[in-house]
């Protein structure tokens, strides 16, 4: 058996359900435990996806078919192109440290940023994660660290440690924009030093391809800066997220009140 992966085969959709049982199970399994287990266990979920991310990165360098798969600048595997720098895997250490700290910034950075970049990752994967046995090493460290990633990241909710609320954006929009501009350094740094002259983390340099980015880019041709607009975007998107857990904090609220008031009844 093969177990061809690609973007909305069957494959596809049970690793997707396999990653909401697991959000699911988490969730109901650390429901009653204490803080510092929940901790402990975000933390030690994070470091394990850094440990698998080197490990399949470790694979992709010595793999001659992912060469042969990608872009034609990428002549040979380049570690500084493959950094955990990108908006997802980045929350990889950005959740434990948000947890330590209780920063609720860099949480809310994570909570929104990791499951959406992480998804735009397996909604639209390069050639070389497409079509192939998802049990060769560079398939199954992509999908997996991926899927973790999105795992890590709406945890930060299920376990309590982060609840959207309307007064955080400041913070995490402050969040995105000081990490952003650090990364476009980090850009800026290796193309000036030849380590990697491509290098485009957080695509601060240029949209690769994307089309919304290119959009953004047609009109404002300044890096890192062009991507402004995008802000827009993520303000729609963290409205509407923050505004579902709202709904559902208000009908739980109404539903405890009303349970509180039959108790009272009876005891009377």
């Amino acid at each position: 058996m093969n177990l061809i992966m690609a973007p909305f085969n069957g494959l596809y959709f049970i690793c997707w359900g396999i990653t909401i049982a697991l959000i699911v199970a988490i969730g109901l399994i650390f429901k009653d435990k204490s803080e510092k287990a929940k901790t402990v266990f975000i933390v030690s979920f994070c470091l394990f996806t850094a440990v698998l991310f080197f490990v399949y990165k470790g694979f992709l360098s010595v793999d001659k078919d992912f060469l042969n798969k990608t872009v034609p600048k990428l002549t040979k595997f380049n570690w500084f192109n493959e950094l955990p720098l990108q908006l997802c895997n980045i929350n990889m250490f950005l959740i434990p440290i948000g947890v330590l700290t209780k920063k609720r910034g860099i949480m809310g950075f994570s909570f929104f940023l990791a499951p959406l970049g992480a998804g735009m990752a397996l909604f639209f994967p390069e050639a070389a994660f497409v079509g192939e046995p998802l049990l060769l090493p560079r398939m199954l460290g992509y999908y997996v660290t991926h899927y973790f990633i999105v795992i890590s990241g709406i945890s930060l909710a299920t376990l309590g440690f982060f609840k959207p609320e309307f007064k955080d954006f400041p913070k995490v929009f402050l969040t995105l924009v000081s990490l952003a501009f650090f990364i476009h350094c980090i850009n800026l740094i290796l193309r000036a030093t030849g380590l990697c002259t491509y290098a485009n983390y957080f695509f601060t340099m240029d949209d690769a391809g994307i089309s919304i980015l290119a959009l953004f880019h047609k009109f404002i041709k300044v890096p890192y800066l062009y991507m402004l607009p995008s802000l827009l975007i993520l303000a729609v998107y963290m409205a509407i997220i923050s505004l579902v857990f709202f709904i559902i904090g208000k009908f739980k609220s109404h539903t405890n009140e009303k349970t509180e008031d039959e108790k009272e009844l009876v005891n009377v």
